[in-house]
């Protein structure tokens, strides 16, 4: 077997052991989170006093099971952890679902980083116009912060920028550590905005993610137009 094939199995093996590993996470999930979902579907009058009240009482146990899902998304190519990062702020307040969030994203990134020169990508990845931008700047640390601060940028283009470039392991992890932490902050406050109902902190954490897609907007058309220019 080629390396070229040995690369492309690995590939499948690995994100085929994520999808399951999330499935798993999920079932746990689902199993402790079941009473929420049953007041959920049998709603009345006293529905989100019984709500406010369960979604606080889950022990670290399920913290651990949402971090690992987290982390598991992250490192899963076109997949979104976003819903499970504003759940981890919902259910655990702003602060302890930041840690959530931010731990499960720098480690989800380390993982894919650490495996990514062991497998093989498509040409059209390799062609990604966002990706050449990356490996073209001249300050690629800079480049690859703001990278992991855009949401709707895949982080698997970072990472593999990362990896191409052989950035060192301590450089690249306070690149993760810097970029992940506005979107994890954001879905954690905004989730503990949505659980006590602070329309403030709502609207607070709905600005930071526009600005965040402003930015994505603005890192496109700049990779938009260096394209065009080299071609």
């Amino acid at each position: 077997m080629s390396e070229i094939m040995t690369k492309k199995l690995r590939k499948v093996i690995f994100i085929a052991c994520g999808i399951l590993s999330a499935i798993i996470l999920l079932y746990l999930l689902y199993r402790d989170y079941r009473p929420e979902i049953d007041v959920l579907m049998h709603p009345d009058s006293h529905t989100k006093t019984k709500l406010l009240y369960l979604i606080r009482q889950h022990e670290v146990r399920d913290s651990l099971f949402l971090l690992g899902l987290i982390t598991v998304l992250n490192a899963i190519p076109g997949m979104s952890n976003s819903v499970f990062c504003i759940l981890a702020g919902l259910c655990y307040g702003p602060w302890i679902g930041l840690a959530i969030n931010w731990a499960g994203n720098i480690l989800g990134n380390c993982i894919v980083e650490s495996l990514i020169k062991r497998v093989d990508f498509s040409h059209r990845f390799k062609k990604n116009k966002f990706l050449n931008w990356l490996m073209a700047q001249k300050h690629p640390s800079l480049g690859m912060t703001l990278g992991f601060m855009v949401p709707v940028i895949p982080s698997v283009l970072v990472d593999y920028t990362a990896a191409r470039l052989n950035v060192p392991a301590n450089k690249f992890l306070l690149i993760v550590i810097v970029g992940m932490f506005p979107t994890s902050f954001i879905y954690a406050f905004g989730g503990d905005a949505i659980f006590n109902g602070d329309a403030k902190k709502l609207i607070g954490s709905l600005i930071g993610i526009a600005i965040l897609f402003i930015i994505a907007w603005l890192l496109v058309r700049m990779a938009s137009r260096k394209k065009q220019r080299t071609a």
